[in-house]
């Protein structure tokens, strides 16, 4: 676990596994911004077991408060293109976002990642409506590079993509 002046980040147990599933499928608490697909809870939990959800291509780090509460969750994953990672976040409390619980996690998240894996770069792709998804990428030294255009479907839709990226550099004032 690492701990913030007001969150932690750690990995997945086995018993959160009920909560969270429920809480990465429920659409309710994605907005309009997020559109993944439902994962079945099979998969979900043999992945679990193969993986803890955790490790060197992709994971999942749960964001909590300093009583262990689940907040959200922050989720890296390979990208074929480049050297480094995508990141991808949710906060699973309404009454939470916008507090900067989101921005604390996120960067112990950038830290950690960039202190303990052989990566130059970390993105966040985010729509152009998602004000908060942007604010939070700012706030936490990632710089605007560019738009895909029509790069995703979002609920049957081409949508394009902003890209936000931070190097090891930017990030650990080397």
């Amino acid at each position: 676990m690492i701990r913030g002046e007001r969150v932690a980040i750690r990995t997945v147990r086995r018993t959160d596994l009920d909560a969270l599933y429920l809480l990465v499928n429920d659409s309710a608490l994605k907005g309009e911004h997020l559109a993944p697909p439902l994962r079945s809870e099979t998969a979900f939990r043999k992945d679990f077991d193969e993986t803890g959800l955790f490790g060197s291509e992709r994971g999942c780090f749960l964001v909590t408060d300093l009583d262990d509460r689940l907040l959200g969750d922050i989720a890296y994953f390979k990208v074929n293109y480049m050297d480094g990672f995508e990141i991808g976040y949710q906060s699973f409390d309404p009454a939470s976002r916008g507090s900067g619980l989101m921005t604390e996690a996120l960067r112990l998240v950038v830290r950690y990642l960039f202190e303990h894996h052989k990566i130059n770069r970390l993105q966040i792709a985010t729509g152009p409506g998602n004000e908060a998804s942007k604010r939070l990428a700012l706030k936490c030294g990632f710089r605007l590079e560019g738009t895909l255009r029509g790069f995703v479907l979002h609920r049957g839709h081409p949508a394009d993509v902003l890209i936000y990226a931070l190097l090891r550099d930017e990030a650990l004032g080397r």
